[in-house]
C-alpha cells in the first residue's frame, strides 16, 4: 500500500469511528438513491453537495451515492460532501459502484479491483457502512453461474481484508449477469464472509413470475435495499410490485439497514420520490 493509500485508509478509519455510535444503535432508516434524481444530476441542477438539502426538505434521513456522479475521490471533495450531509442531518448510507468484476479480460478485472479498493476507502471516509459492487457478466450467459460466480468469489475474498479494516459491508445487487439469481448471490456470500458480504436487495430486478420467491430468498442476507418504483395507481400503490409484501419479508428477516428509494419512472423525479416515500411509510414504521 502506498503512502497516499495509508493516509486515506487512516482518515477513513477515523471518520468511521466518528459514526460508530450510529452504526451500533441504528435500526432501519429511510433513504434515497441519488439515481432517483438522475435527470437533475445529469443536467447539473443538483450535485452530491446540494442534494443533502433536498433530502432534508423531503424528510428523508439517508442517502446512497451513485459513483457515476462522483466528481472526484480527493479528500477535499469528499469532505465537502460529508460536511453538507452533517449540516443537513443526513446519513450517507452507501456508495453504489458500477463496473464488471467477472469479465474474461484479466487486465480489466485487475483495474476494476484497484478502482474498487479506492472506492471502499472513500465510502468509509464518508461514513457509509455499505458499498455495492456491480458484478457484471463473463460475456457468456452460460458461464455466469459457474466461471462468473467463481471469479466473483475470488474478487470478494481479495477485498475482504480491507473491508474488515474499514468495517464496511460489501453488497451484491440482483442486477442481471452473474447476480441474476438469488442462488448465485447466496453462493458468493457463503463462500466469502457473510459478516462483510451480503445483498443489496432490489425489490423489482427479477423476472415477474419469480419476484417474490427470489426476494424471500435474499432478504435474510440483505445489508442494503433498492425500493424500486416506476408508477403508481390512484391509491398510491406501486403498480408492478407489492411493497407491503416485500417490506414484511425484510422485517421478518430482522433487516437493519436502509430502505432506500430508487424511483425509475418517467415522471417528475421529485414527485416520484415523494410517492415512493409515502408508500414505504404506509407499510413500514421507522
Amino acid at each position: 500500500m502506498n503512502t497516499k493509500n495509508i493516509l486515506f485508509t487512516t482518515l477513513a478509519l477515523l471518520s468511521m469511528c466518528a459514526t460508530c455510535v450510529w452504526a451500533k444503535e441504528s435500526g432501519v432508516i429511510l433513504a434515497c438513491e441519488t439515481y432517483s434524481l438522475r435527470t437533475h444530476l445529469n443536467e447539473g441542477k443538483i450535485d452530491f453537495i446540494t442534494v443533502m438539502d433536498l433530502m432534508k426538505q423531503l424528510g428523508i434521513k439517508g442517502i446512497a451515492l451513485n459513483d457515476i456522479w462522483m466528481k472526484s475521490y480527493d479528500e477535499a471533495y469528499l469532505e465537502k460532501i460529508k460536511q453538507s450531509a452533517k449540516k443537513n442531518g443526513i446519513t450517507i448510507v452507501a456508495l453504489i459502484c458500477e463496473g464488471n468484476l467477472v469479465t474474461a479480460d484479466e487486465a480489466a478485472r485487475k483495474r476494476q479491483m484497484e478502482e474498487n479498493t479506492q472506492k471502499m476507502r472513500a465510502a468509509a471516509y464518508l461514513g457509509a457502512r455499505v458499498i455495492r459492487f456491480n458484478l457484471g457478466s463473463t460475456g457468456k450467459a452460460e458461464e455466469d453461474a459457474t466461471v462468473g460466480v467463481d471469479r466473483a468469489i475470488e474478487a470478494f475474498n481479495k477485498l475482504l481484508p480491507l473491508a474488515k479494516r474499514l468495517n464496511l459491508k460489501m453488497t451484491i445487487e440482483n442486477h442481471g449477469g452473474v447476480s441474476g439469481t438469488a442462488d448465485n448471490i447466496i453462493r458468493i456470500i457463503k463462500s466469502t464472509d457473510p459478516k462483510y458480504v451480503g445483498a443489496c436487495l432490489d425489490f423489482k430486478n427479477w423476472p415477474a413470475q419469480s419476484m417474490y420467491e427470489e426476494n424471500a430468498k435474499l432478504a435474510p442476507y440483505a445489508y442494503h435495499t433498492h425500493a424500486k418504483s416506476l408508477e403508481f395507481d390512484a391509491r398510491g400503490e406501486e403498480t408492478t410490485v407489492d411493497y407491503g409484501r416485500i417490506l414484511k419479508m425484510l422485517k421478518s428477516a430482522g433487516y437493519k439497514g436502509a430502505i432506500s428509494i430508487e424511483y425509475e419512472g418517467s415522471g417528475d423525479e421529485i414527485e416520484g420520490i415523494k410517492k415512493t416515500r409515502d408508500l414505504i411509510l404506509k407499510y413500514y414504521k421507522f
